[in-house]
């Protein structure tokens, strides 16, 4: 995989890329974005620090959302979760203990820990609305964690 510099256009449309799911920082501005293509798959970085990932869709890194701490699609787990989703597996209703609006099946969820660090990110399984009613069963299928971290495997 060869790395490069974005040009100033394709700068823009990741610019725009980050605007439209609510993941801009005004930081980006003054920063080189660096894209490693490999297979359809991209890995942003800015200074070497993996930001983003995209194949189907744009996917921000556990450090990206705690530099810009998005509050919408998030939910908060408790002490007992925490291992198991950062080893990458699901998260389940049981564990969460505050839920962000603007959740449904097919978004991505980002998930944060009892002090509010953010740890992974998923697809959601049920929506805002279901998992207030019941929290059963799995929520969201974790697909970026310290364990599973698309850029480096």
């Amino acid at each position: 995989m060869a790395r490069h510099v974005l040009s100033k256009k394709d700068m823009k449309i990741f610019f725009e890329k980050l605007r439209e799911n609510n993941l801009w920082a005004d930081f980006f501005s003054n920063s080189n974005i660096e894209v490693e293509e490999h297979k359809g798959k991209k890995c942003y970085s800015i200074g070497g620090r993996f930001i983003a990932y995209e194949e189907d869709r744009l996917l921000p890194s556990i450090d990206l959302l705690n530099a810009i701490k998005p509050e919408i699609s998030s939910v908060t787990v408790d002490n007992g979760a925490v291992p198991h989703i950062l080893n990458g597996a699901k998260l389940f209703g049981k564990g969460i203990t505050q839920i962000g609006e603007s959740i449904r099946p097919g978004s991505l969820v980002y998930v944060k820990d009892p002090t509010g660090r953010f740890i992974a990110v998923g697809i959601a399984t049920k929506s805002t609305e279901e998992l207030k009613v019941s929290r059963e069963g799995p929520a969201a299928e974790i697909i970026m964690s310290p364990a599973k971290n698309p850029c480096t495997q």
